[in-house]
């Protein structure tokens, strides 16, 4: 998705394909916006202020994003992004209340989607290229991950477990929002499946310098 919109920022700078129940929620949003940020934003909130109202009166008048002109994109990306930046320094005022900083929350949820968005397309590509992949340098990480990180070679039971832990993981990062890597949690699973089962390097080195009696 970088890649797509450091290509073509005009084309996928924004979700496109929002309707006029969503544009005119942006916009009734951005009033809001707007009104938390002049109170508990930085030094940056004026700007900020300025690109909410803007896009505030932009929304209001769309029946539909795409009548946005591909030249403007950018730059209403940019409105979004201040304003989505000013939002996260108001939620996090100290003197913000607990009931506006859940509003804030929402609102920044709201507005984000307008420029984090995945279209289905790319999902798709992106498992296809996975998946070849995997299909060319399976040998590699198969013999990495099942041969490497132990003393011993992977069991099915150790490769069981830690699949449904990196599954569980993964899943409630999903959820949740939290950024994990996948390849570092199944690593970490299979790793944790060494340790406990003693077949670790560190252990492993451990017993090779007693046999040589250091």
């Amino acid at each position: 998705m970088l890649t797509i919109i450091g290509l073509m920022p005009a084309s996928y700078a924004l979700k496109m394909d929002s309707d006029g129940k969503e544009l005119a929620t942006i916009s009734q949003q951005m009033a809001q916006a707007a009104n938390f940020i002049e109170r508990f934003g930085d030094d940056q909130k004026e700007q900020a202020v300025a690109s909410a109202r803007s896009l505030g009166e932009r929304y209001g008048r769309l029946k539909s994003a795409t009548e946005i002109p591909p030249a403007d994109r950018a730059a209403v990306r940019n409105d979004f992004n201040r304003v989505d930046e000013q939002l996260v320094r108001a939620g996090e005022a100290k003197e913000v209340s607990e009931s506006d900083k859940r509003q804030i929350k929402d609102i920044h949820s709201d507005l984000a989607k307008s420029t984090h968005y995945v279209p289905w397309w790319v999902r798709i590509l992106s498992a296809l290229c996975l998946g070849i992949g995997t299909m060319v340098g399976y040998r590699r990480i198969v013999k990495t991950l099942g041969e490497r990180l132990g003393k011993s070679h992977l069991v099915p039971a150790q490769g069981a477990s830690a699949e449904l832990v990196a599954a569980g993981l993964i899943g409630f990062a999903g959820f949740s929002g939290y950024p994990v890597s996948t390849t570092h949690v199944v690593t970490g699973g299979i790793a944790g499946t060494m340790v406990a089962s003693g077949a670790a390097f560190k252990q492993a080195r451990s017993g090779r310098l007693q046999q040589r009696g250091c």
